[in-house]
């Protein structure tokens, strides 16, 4: 599996996987937790795991979850599509149960104190409609207005739509503590990519290929998760310190197919 050589880490910093395993879980700087106030977390669907353990770490910050397709039509389908793969014999009954407890264990998360839930989509600063107050959608620049814009973690999985928020986060980087996005497209986007990562005042860390996004004809992945650590916490790696994905932290997140040694070519 290839990644561009720009993506290869130069800087490493003690990372710890929090999430539940395989998709869903990621690999983060242990110092960024510690001394992170604020969670904001992109990008919900039915998996809080990430943000269940971030708040176990320490249960001093507070966490805004913003993704608004997580409502009671999205709760509704979820129960009818499980019920139909229970009769087609598609699920088992233990999976079902399972499914079926989790908006309950949704709410009751959700439900604590100093966590919230904010049924809105982050997009660009640039969004005229983002200016009525009614609207589904908000601004990164309007979230740290509101919430908190002081020693704060970003956690990104939006499918995509991370490209649209990229140079707000790089305008608003002050007070960021660290950061964890999913690159989609990566084959299409890696000037954007580049770009981001020449401009932010974080370092790469690490990155893993999510192996769900496959790769392009030329072998190269598409999706990667990628990890950016504060310069104070960082050392530079070793030459025998460039194997990905790392063997003691990473987990496919299709655990039915091996994570593949990562090469990072011109």
């Amino acid at each position: 599996m290839y990644l561009p050589k720009f993506l290869c880490p130069r800087y490493k910093t003690e990372l710890i996987r929090i999430g539940r395993n395989n998709d869903g879980g990621y690999c983060i700087p242990k110092q960024s937790i510690t001394s992170s106030e604020i969670l904001y977390s992109f990008g919900l669907n039915d998996d809080w795991s990430f943000e269940e353990d971030f708040f176990k770490e320490n249960s001093k910050t507070k966490i805004y979850i913003f993704d608004n397709s997580v409502n009671i039509k999205f709760w509704i389908k979820n129960f009818i599509l499980n019920t139909i793969d229970l009769f087609r014999l598609n699920k088992k009954i233990s999976n079902f149960i399972e499914d079926l407890t989790c908006y309950i264990r949704y709410k009751i998360f959700i439900n604590k104190k100093n966590i919230f839930h904010i049924k809105k989509n982050v997009i660009d600063e640039n969004k005229n409609h983002i200016k009525n107050q009614k609207s589904l959608d908000i601004s990164l620049p309007s979230i740290l207005s509101t919430y908190g814009n002081n020693r704060y973690f970003l956690k990104i999985d939006i499918e995509g739509n991370e490209y649209r928020i990229l140079e707000d986060i790089l305008i608003n980087q002050k007070g960021l503590e660290g950061l964890v996005i999913e690159f989609h497209n990566l084959d299409l986007m890696e000037n954007h990519i580049k770009n981001f990562i020449d401009k932010i005042r974080l370092d790469l860390v690490h990155v893993h290929v999510n192996n769900f996004g496959g790769c392009n004809d030329s072998g190269y992945a598409k999706v990667i998760e990628a990890t950016f650590s504060k310069r104070e916490n960082n050392l530079i790696r070793k030459d025998n310190e460039f194997d990905f994905p790392d063997q003691n932290i990473d987990q496919p997140n299709n655990f039915k197919t091996e994570d593949v040694r990562i090469i990072f070519k011109d």
